[in-house]
């Protein structure tokens, strides 16, 4: 009896479909890492969440800023605001800074739940620098 050529019997494999299911794990996998890397900037960056969004369902704690000068810069959490009336998510914290022309400055961290009023106070931040006065050498005789 003749043996049959292995070639000829040889079923082939089923690579396309072990190749498409390589293509979409590894797809799978990019789009995790993107996703990770996403929410780990969002998380970083407090600038990327909202303050107080137009649309969101979550009441928002109030803050108000009292005794502040109309041409003195706000931030919160490191973004400028012309409100001096304005909306945080309550339970979390934020960074306020006040500064005007003059150098004076103002800074509060705080947790707002409900409504807060802040008294804004500006003060000149001093240095404090020694200095040692030379005058003219005395000259001995």
């Amino acid at each position: 009896m003749v043996k049959p050529n292995d070639q000829e019997n040889a079923t082939p494999l089923n690579s396309v479909g072990r190749v498409l299911d390589s293509r979409w794990m590894m797809a799978f996998a990019v789009l995790a890492v993107l996703v990770a890397i996403a929410w780990a900037l969002l998380e970083s960056d407090p600038s990327a969440r909202p303050v107080a969004g137009a649309g969101s369902t979550q009441p928002m704690a109030t803050v108000e800023l009292l005794g502040v000068p109309p041409e003195a810069e706000v931030l919160l959490d490191g973004r400028k605001i012309d409100n001096r009336l304005f909306g945080v998510t309550p339970g979390t914290r934020h960074a306020l800074e006040v500064s005007d022309a003059q150098g004076r400055t103002w800074r509060q961290v705080f947790l707002a739940e409900g409504s807060l009023s802040l008294i804004v106070e500006l003060r000149t931040q001093f240095v404090e620098v020694e200095v040692s006065p030379k005058g003219p050498a005395k000259k001995s005789d």
